[in-house]
Order: structure tokens, then sequence, then C-alpha cells
């Protein structure tokens, strides 16, 4: 066999095998993405913005009830966190795929520190990382659950961390409670996530 042979046939192995994978979660270090606001609504009126701390929260009257909207930037990679972690460390390892297990999306009554009850509580809620819905109402009896973020979701955090930048995600919760029975006085609304960032080499050029 030629030279040029033994090297193709070697390029070749090497792209039927593929890179070797790296998973980056909670046991390597990566944080959760976590989030709580308590908003009062004894005296809200639909349609005005409530201010709860640092979170500005949407209203608006929809089909069923009053619809809010928590939006919050929450982050996930500090620039320290690529010396830190060692599996980010390595300049060739590129982000093959972003999973996120929703562990919980909970709603509960401030002043009992109850959970609603969804079935008569809850028109709807949902749960947005990035634009992409990865929770809702319908889930919250099978979670934890994982998804993979795609399309734009994946590509906002997959740029910073290939170019190993500080990273975050924008998450959105969004809920509609209906009028009656009267939405409780203080409505709190907490998601816990983890993210796991699988990573691959870079397959070497050998032409």
């Amino acid at each position: 066999m030629s030279s040029r042979a033994s090297w193709v046939g070697l390029g070749l192995l090497m792209c039927a095998c593929g890179p070797a994978e790296v998973r980056v979660d909670e046991t390597k270090g990566l944080p959760p993405v976590r989030g709580t606001t308590e908003v009062a609504l004894q005296s809200f009126t639909c349609g005005m913005p409530i201010t709860s701390g640092e979170v500005r929260v949407e209203t608006k009257v929809v089909a069923g009830g009053c619809e809010l909207s928590f939006n919050r930037d929450v982050p996930v990679l500090k620039a320290e966190d690529y010396t830190n972690i060692p599996d980010l460390r390595a300049a060739t390892a590129l982000v093959q795929r972003i999973e996120l297990t929703v562990k919980s999306l909970r709603l509960s009554d401030g002043a009992t520190q109850q959970p609603l009850d969804v079935t008569t509580r809850v028109v709807s809620a949902q749960l947005s990382v990035n634009g992409q819905l990865v929770a809702e109402k319908e889930t919250l009896t099978q979670l934890p659950k994982t998804v993979a973020l795609s399309g734009a979701a994946l590509e906002q955090l997959k740029g910073r961390i290939d170019a190993r930048q500080p990273a975050s995600v924008q998450t959105r919760v969004v809920v509609v409670v209906p009028a009656m029975p009267t939405p409780p006085q203080r409505l709190v609304v907490d998601y816990d996530t983890q993210p796991a960032i699988v990573l691959g080499a870079k397959t070497p050029s050998l032409f």
C-alpha cells in the first residue's frame, strides 16, 4: 500500500470513529439554572406590569385569565470556569450539544407555601430557555425531563462557549392564572434545571 493510501485509510478510520465526547455537568462543577420569583397579586390590575425585586413581570388579559411572564438572564459559565473546570481548558474542545434536565417548575401560594392545584388554579405554564420551550403544564407531573437545545437556542450558547467567553441563558416563564377561583395573594414561581455541555475534540486535518 502506498504512503498516501495509508494516510487516506487512517483519515477514514478517524472520521468513522469520530472525536471522543466529554460531558461537563454538575459532577464537573457546572452550576444549575435556577430562578425564583414571588409576585404580589392581591391588588394588581391585569395588563399592568408588576415589579418583584429585580424582575419585571409583564401581564396581559388573555382567554381564560391573566398571563404573567417572567424573564431572567441566568449565568451558566463565568470566565474563570474555563480554567477551574479541567474539561473546559482544552482549546480544541468544541461544543457538540447542550442538554437541559428540567428538574422542577413549581407554582405555589406564597402565603401558605402550598403548591397550586394546576387543574383548577393554573390555565397554562411554560418554561423556555433561549426561546426554546423546555417544559409546560402538561409535563409537570413527568419531571425530571431532559431536552437538547437546538437551533437558535443552541447557537446563542454554543458560540460563546466555543470562544471561551462568559455565557448565560435567557429564561422565560409564562403562566396564565384564571380569574376564578381568585388567584393567590402571592404567587411564587420557581424552576430548577441542570445543563450539561457535551464536548468533542476538533478533528485534526491530515491534508
